[in-house]
Formats: C-alpha cells, structure tokens, sequence
C-alpha cells in the first residue's frame, strides 16, 4: 500500500488541541487515509459517512448534549464528506469547545461548501490540508525513479487517482475513469442551486478538455458554450472549488505588454480530462501540440502538487508578452518574491529551442530559468 505524504502531517496533529480537515476531489483516496491512520492510532473512534441522510440529522444539532450522545466514548471522531451537513463548522467548534477530550477530523469534496462552513467558527482551532491524487513522490513507493520515465505515457492517459494506479488492465482503468466521471465528478457541484444546467457544465468541461495548454478567456469559453460569461465564470470557480480544475493566470508587473487577462487551465487529474472527452488514443497516434499540452498539464499540476505537500507557500502564472513579438513561458514560480522560471518540453527539438528573453530577466533579476524534459522531470517532480 501506498503511504499518503498527508499521513506524516496527521501524526503531527495528535499532540495537538486542533481539529484536523482534508480537502480534496471525491476518491482521491481521504477515507482510505483516514481510516488507516486511525487504526494506526490505538484510539477508540467513530467514523461517520456524512452522505448519509440520518447521520446529517444526528450531526445537524447544536447541543452539546446530543452531540455526546453522538460521539460516545469514542476519542477520535471522524466526519466523511462533512460538508453535507448544514452548520458542521459550528457543529466542531462545539465538541472542540466543550468536548476536548474528542479530536475531530473533517474531510470534504467541495472546498466552496465546507471552507466558509468551517472558516469562520473554526477560527485558530482547525488545521487544513489538500489531499490529491497521487503525486510522483509516492509513486516512488510502488516504482523506481527510473521506472517512472518509462510510463510517462501510462501517467498522460490514466493519471493517478489511487484505484487506477492500482488496477493492471489499460481496460480496467477507462472503466473506472468512465465511473468516475459519470457517477462521483459531478456529485458535489450539481448539488448546489447555483448550477442550474448539467449540459452546460459537462459541456464546459469538454471544452476546457481540449484547451489545456492553451490561453482562454471566460468570453470565448462562453462563445463555444453558448451562455453567458457570468455562467462561464461562476462555473469554473465551482469547478476549482471541487478540486477539477486549476486555473492559472498571466504574471504581469513591470512589463508595459506583458498580457493580463487569459489564462490556462489544467486538470488535477488527466484520467479524468481523458475520460471526459473518450480519447485515450496512445500518444503516437496524436499530433505534438496535443501530447505537449498533455505534458504542460502533467509536469505543471506535479510541480504545484509537490511543492504544497512540501509546505512550501508558491503561487503560480505563465508569462506571454502581447503581439506581435510575443515571448512567452510556461509556469513562473514566485516564493518568497523570488521567480523560477520554467519551460516544459516533450522533444528534443523544443528542449534546444528554449531561450532566456532579457526583456524578462533583465526587469525580474535573480530569476532562473530551467527547462522541465522527459530526461530530468524527475528532478523538479519529486
């Protein structure tokens, strides 16, 4: 089995008084985490599937009371999918209030439901953390480093969500990728009134299924969609908020034509982007543009997921210059106000292609430039 980077985080938390949240995108692996470290724990503890009807009801009171009724004399409460029950940020400022002895532990697949449930009540009294689908870092678990540049191709069509990674058949993986997408993607989001047309969310995402690599705009989304902007844009911060998509946008200080509105968006997980849009054509068989948006997808969302499993606080752009002597780069890493420039290339031919543009790196001094290849993807990805 593999371990969860996250796992090291919770052994962290049982010394302390906090409440522990996960979030993240529905089988991503949370409840397979949290109830092995539970067992792991030695204590005694109540895991509580908040999907279900009758434990929304159990949980929804505010009287400390029932809540111990509730709890029992479990020391470790686990709350699955809490963000289905109305008021469960207040519900855990009570048990954290007035029940200490009992830690809790939150998970939830819907960021824009259970982060301002729990923000405000929760305040200094809960620590927060993103689950995603596999990295590579414990991917090294299962394979060797160098075995993973030989199933580059494996990780652009299937992605890393656990239960693919752990079936054999290429078979076996579209159909769980296909399950995925039919019966969980949508779950959270269409359950929310702001969502009032499923054709045109699902449509939305095939959309931005064939964009990725590409500069969008919300106006020409909502051209190719045929809504209206405002649907375009409340849809793709649901769809953020359900951990699907990752939106970046242009990095612009300095620079007099340095682009400001476009951005790009990646999928957490190319299986799913993959399924969305039924093609898992082997990677021969399409053109480069397409196996490089695929690769921009892949090595940008690793970079972004292992710096945050590593705590490190980075926000991430891509750089274009406007016409007509447009320049351009892939993912500017800012930490701690120094920027790490990176180009992500699929051929050869690219990798040598690759320039510094003093118009960038004489107005961002200090910046450094490395280019992301399937020879060194290892070295940033890890």
């Amino acid at each position: 089995m593999i371990k969860r980077t996250l796992e090291a985080e919770l052994e962290k938390w049982l010394n302390t008084h906090y409440s522990f949240t996960i979030y993240g995108a529905r089988q991503v692996g949370k409840t397979t985490l949290i109830k092995n470290f539970a067992k792991k724990t030695g204590l005694k503890y109540k895991y509580v599937d908040c999907d279900r009807y009758q434990n929304q009801v159990e949980l929804n009171s505010q009287d400390d009371v029932k809540l111990r009724e509730f709890i029992g004399d479990n020391q470790l409460l686990i709350l699955d999918e809490a963000q289905r029950v109305k008021n469960i940020g207040l519900n855990m400022k009570i048990i954290h209030d007035n029940i200490p002895e009992v830690k809790v532990i939150a998970t939830g697949s819907s960021a824009l439901d259970l982060a301002s449930e729990i923000k405000e009540p929760m305040t200094g009294r809960d620590f927060s953390f993103y689950l995603y689908p596999f990295t590579l870092k414990e991917l090294t678990q299962k394979y060797e480093k160098y075995e993973l540049k030989y199933r580059i191709e494996d990780l652009l069509l299937y992605g890393t969500y656990p239960e693919v990674i752990n079936l054999e058949s290429n078979e076996a993986k579209i159909n769980h990728l296909y399950l995925l997408t039919e019966n969980y993607l949508y779950k959270d989001i269409l359950e929310l009134d702001l969502v009032k047309k499923t054709s045109v969310l699902i449509n939305l995402l095939r959309v931005l299924a064939f964009c990725v690599g590409s500069e969008v705009t919300s106006a020409s989304l909502a051209e190719k969609v045929e809504v209206r902007q405002e649907t375009v844009e409340r849809y793709i911060d649901l769809l953020e908020q359900c951990f699907i998509i990752k939106r970046i946008r242009p990095y612009n200080k300095k620079i007099i034509n340095e682009i400001k509105h476009p951005y790009k968006v990646y999928f957490w997980d190319l299986g799913i982007r993959n399924a969305l849009i039924e093609e898992f054509k082997p990677l021969t068989m399409r053109d480069d543009r397409t196996v490089g948006g695929l690769w921009e997808n892949f090595c940008i969302i690793e970079r972004i997921k292992k710096l945050k499993n590593e705590g490190v606080r980075a926000k991430h752009y891509f750089w274009r210059t406007s016409e007509p002597t447009s320049k351009e780069y892939d993912l500017i890493e800012e930490v701690n106000g120094e920027l790490t420039v990176f180009e992500v290339k699929w051929g050869k031919s690219g990798v040598n292609k690759v320039k510094k543009y003093p118009v960038f790196f004489d107005t961002y001094k200090g910046s450094q430039l490395h280019v992301i290849s399937k020879d060194n993807f290892t070295d940033w990805l890890i």
